[in-house]
């Protein structure tokens, strides 16, 4: 039975599992609580096929129980505890409590786990060192369900730099990458540690903000990634000392308010970002429903 004090407990574990920052730090961790709490030293842990963890090598007189628990739409943690007959009593009587215990850090597991995805590289932009839009993808399909169900705002800046082919045609392609590194730089600044930034087109990034109480919040963020860049001095020659400063500009999109889903948050934050530019350089603009249907983007 699960009272108040295995909640908290399961609930410390979680606090304490956000902290580490290592995905194989986490499951030593976790494996160490197990044994402990649970006197559980035989298990697996699966998540897309992949084994995250094992705790031993020989399966054989073992007896296993078997359980998943859903991360989002597509994606399941899979727990696999192995035991000895004589052992099977105390794993059913504390199979509810470990299964709420899964069910608590499953969603701290997976966010390592998208972590440690990173460090093979597939899902960071190469020439400034920030996630892409791949890893937003996967990201949102996590992060959006969980933002519902505790009916907390996301906000989505999309953030372009006004007249960029003109510093290609002006100077070069090197030159151009050295803007994008800057701001990249300068975003990474501007927001929390805990929110997200992305490169998910050329010029364009997006920044995911977390627990927006309103679009004010949201506002405040777009103003200040826009002033801090305007001081941001992009160097063209070193040895003349030549520098360029450019603008940008950002299109504001709030989840659920304005988009419900992924490609909805995109295009939504894409139409705010070209009204913005349209305005002029260093504006921002709050996406409408009602005005979106006017706005043609090609």
């Amino acid at each position: 039975m699960i009272n108040s004090y295995n909640f908290q407990a399961i609930i410390a574990l979680n606090e304490y599992l956000i902290r580490v920052k290592k995905l194989d730090d986490v499951l030593a961790h976790l494996s160490t609580f197990l044994k402990n709490d649970f006197s559980i030293t035989k298990i697996e842990i699966k998540l897309e096929g992949h084994t995250l963890f094992k705790s031993f090598l020989d399966k054989k007189e073992l007896m296993v129980e078997e359980f998943s628990i859903n991360i989002n739409e597509d994606k399941d943690l899979n727990i696999l505890i192995y035991y000895y007959e004589r052992e099977k009593n105390d794993i059913f009587d504390s199979l509810e409590l470990i299964k709420m215990t899964f069910k608590v850090i499953s969603q701290t597991l997976y966010n390592r786990y998208l972590e440690f995805k990173l460090n093979e590289s597939s899902l960071k932009d190469s020439l400034t060192g920030l996630y892409n839009r791949q890893f937003v993808n996967e990201y949102l399909k996590s992060v959006l369900p969980l933002s519902k169900r505790e009916e907390k705002k996301l906000a989505f800046l999309k953030v372009g730099v006004d007249h960029f082919k003109a510093v290609i045609d002006e100077f070069n392609y090197e030159i151009g990458d050295r803007v994008l590194k800057e701001l990249a730089k300068s975003l990474e600044k501007s927001v929390r540690k805990s929110d997200i930034i992305a490169r998910i087109d050329a010029d364009e990034f997006l920044i995911v903000l977390h627990n927006i109480s309103s679009e004010n919040n949201a506002i405040i963020i777009a103003n200040k990634i826009i002033e801090n860049f305007k001081d941001v001095k992009v160097v063209v020659d070193e040895d003349s000392n030549q520098t360029l400063m450019k603008t940008i500009c950002t299109g504001i999109s709030i989840y659920p308010d304005d988009a419900e889903g992924i490609e909805e948050i995109y295009r939504s934050s894409d139409i705010a970002l070209y009204e913005a530019k349209n305005k002029g350089r260093s504006q921002f603009v709050k996406f409408k429903k009602d005005e979106s249907n006017t706005v043609e983007l090609f």
